[in-house]
């Protein structure tokens, strides 16, 4: 039972290492790179909720990101030419 338990640490864990170094967090430095949440210090916590909460705050971000430069391209498509 109790080596059970630990295998589903362990895979709860690989899980969210994965989320950590594999999912962008929609947020750019100054130098306009994108941040790897991995090197984010939110990232880090222990509580399984917390690592879920955190994994879906940088898709909600990715989203985020991807509507503003989707707003962002029809926006300046509308701009009429000017003479």
């Amino acid at each position: 039972m109790r080596a059970s338990l630990k295998s589903e640490a362990n895979t709860k864990v690989k899980d969210y290492n994965y989320y950590k170094t594999k999912m962008l967090l929609a947020k750019k430095d100054s130098d306009e790179q994108v941040l790897f949440a991995k090197d984010q210090a939110w990232m880090e916590s222990n509580s399984d909720s917390d690592q879920e909460i955190n994994a879906n705050m940088v898709f909600m971000a990715q989203i985020e990101k991807v509507l503003s430069d989707s707003d962002k391209s029809s926006s300046s498509a509308k701009k009429p030419l000017l003479r």
